[in-house]
């Protein structure tokens, strides 16, 4: 399988590395020429790609890929005018390449943080983040057939969530965790792959929603930090991001079904 990654950051080279041990061959685009090298070394094929700056020099001409992954983020500083910019360049980019099968990363953020159990129905885009919803929009309109994951928070290996408290006052203790590991991240492609799913929309997180709080306290244990110094609770938030979708029509199975296992 000839596998391009648009975007390949720390989701997109586990997945990228999964995928060049299985013998499939990979493409990436990154933002830097430093980490191209590192990207090159792990055995992917990589090209330099800032879809901020007019003109992108990426060229991938006479390559079919089987499938296209593109992690391109949208961050909280990132307003409509630099997400709209951003993305017609990224279609525009996509426009000229040719694949059989297509993923967009994307994100549970998208929804408002509220108390409910959310499917990727629930809200109408009006309620969703407008940003988030642009860079799928913009997407989705140039190629139907992508497949759009909106992803949990994202966690696994070397991302631990309790190094990030150490000593601290944790204000998002008491909320409900919509998390992810980076290893059903890459199964759920495998996944979408072998059903050759085409115009999909899932939630990508784990079915078990603890609290932070615990999922805190059990990876300082697990891996050697410290503890907060305190949890506060005046945020207790139940926002429980649901992956029966995914799980009924991909018939997928988390590797693992609760962030107490990171």
């Amino acid at each position: 399988m000839n596998v391009l990654i648009v975007g390949c950051g720390w989701v997109g080279t586990h997945v990228a590395t999964n995928l060049v041990a299985d013998g499939h061959r990979v493409w990436a685009t990154c933002t830097s020429a430093g980490k191209a090298l590192q990207l090159e070394q792990l055995g992917l094929v990589s090209q330099v790609a800032d879809f901020d700056k007019e003109y992108c020099t990426a060229d991938f001409d006479g390559e079919a890929f089987d499938l296209a992954i593109i992690s391109v983020p949208i961050t909280h500083r990132d307003t409509l005018d630099v997400v709209a910019d951003r993305f017609s360049r990224l279609s525009a980019f996509m426009q000229k390449l040719s694949f059989k099968q297509s993923v967009f990363f994307g994100s549970v953020g998208i929804y408002p943080q509220v108390s409910a159990e959310i499917a990727e129905d629930t809200f109408a885009d009006e309620e969703l983040d407008a940003r988030l919803l642009l860079g799928e929009s913009t997407l989705r309109s140039a190629f139907p057939g992508l497949n759009i994951l909106r992803l949990g928070g994202l966690f696994g290996f070397e991302r631990v969530m309790a190094k990030h408290f150490v000593g601290k006052v944790c204000q998002i203790g008491y909320q409900t965790a919509n998390f992810v590991h980076v290893t059903d991240i890459d199964g759920i492609i495998r996944a979408m792959v072998a059903k050759h799913a085409q115009g999909k929309t899932y939630n990508v997180v784990c079915p078990e929603h603890p609290l932070k709080k615990d999922v805190i306290e059990v990876s300082a244990i697990k891996y050697g930090y410290g503890l907060p110094e305190a949890f506060s609770d005046t945020d207790t938030t139940a926002k429980i991001v649901s992956p029966d979708r995914l799980m009924t029509e991909l018939d997928y199975q988390f590797v693992y079904s609760s962030p107490l296992q990171f």
